[in-house]
């Protein structure tokens, strides 16, 4: 059961929430350091404590209480509620779901964007670009997992986010929507095309979001870079329009 989404906090008032220490205090900044540090940031609040030596979850419950209402005491926004009508004061600063009894909680995106903006980016939170050539990759036998294919190159996560403002989640080339198929947590899911190859320039260089970037799904993405000189926005449009006119 994942649960409905009716907050609306943008990233650049979780940035100024983030920065007022009568807002966030020093325990809300460990707690979410530690939920921004894990895998997809999800965890449990169980989880957490045990990082924290604490031997119990309920004091974090407590402490992500007290950090929601005063985000909800300084913006004004209406906090998520349960059918009864009481407020779900962790589902202010998290997403979440109910699986077999437990409670994991996920960051929400555009907290992420303004906890990196105010703290920098996890370099393990790298987006890789995805421009993987097989022909020149040696074979690899099953479960080998330590060799990757792709170029790093690091992402300016504000750039995605005003692409993402301009052209919308959905993917631009074949429509595909994230949230509409998964929920709420597939909100801003979606991949950030460059349409000039990062691998072309080898240098960092000003991104203009609206120019030089797009959103694309990830297999419209796979498309677009099967072969060494990508496919451009257009052809593989065109490749979906020739598939469907066939059937």
């Amino acid at each position: 059961m994942f649960y409905n989404d009716p907050l609306t906090i943008s990233a650049e008032v979780w940035t100024k929430l983030l920065a007022d220490r009568e807002v966030t205090t020093e325990p809300d900044l460990d707690i979410l350091k530690i939920v921004y540090e894990s895998k997809n940031h999800e965890i449990r609040a169980s989880e957490i404590a045990s990082k924290l030596n604490i031997i119990h979850h309920g004091p974090i419950n407590l402490q992500i209480s007290r950090f929601s209402k005063r985000i909800i005491h300084k913006t004004g926004v209406q906090p998520p509620l349960r059918k009864d009508g009481t407020p779900r004061w962790w589902h202010v600063p998290f997403l979440g779901y109910e699986k077999a009894g437990r409670f994991p909680w996920i960051m929400r995106p555009e907290l992420i964007i303004a906890f990196e903006e105010v703290f920098g980016r996890n370099d393990s939170e790298l987006v890789y670009s995805g421009e993987i050539t097989i022909e020149d990759t040696p074979a690899l036998s099953e479960g080998a997992v330590n060799q990757v294919f792709v170029n790093r190159y690091e992402r300016n996560r504000r750039a995605r986010s005003i692409s993402i403002a301009h052209y919308g989640s959905r993917c631009v080339i074949c429509g595909f929507d994230f949230e509409k198929v998964y929920g709420p947590i597939g909100k801003d899911k979606i991949h950030i095309h460059h349409l000039i190859p990062l691998s072309g320039i080898q240098q960092e260089y000003e991104v203009d979001p609206i120019r030089d970037l797009c959103p694309v799904c990830p297999n419209c993405h796979l498309i677009i870079h099967s072969k060494r000189e990508p496919f451009t926005i257009e052809e593989v449009r065109k490749m979906i329009s020739m598939s469907f006119n066939s059937q």
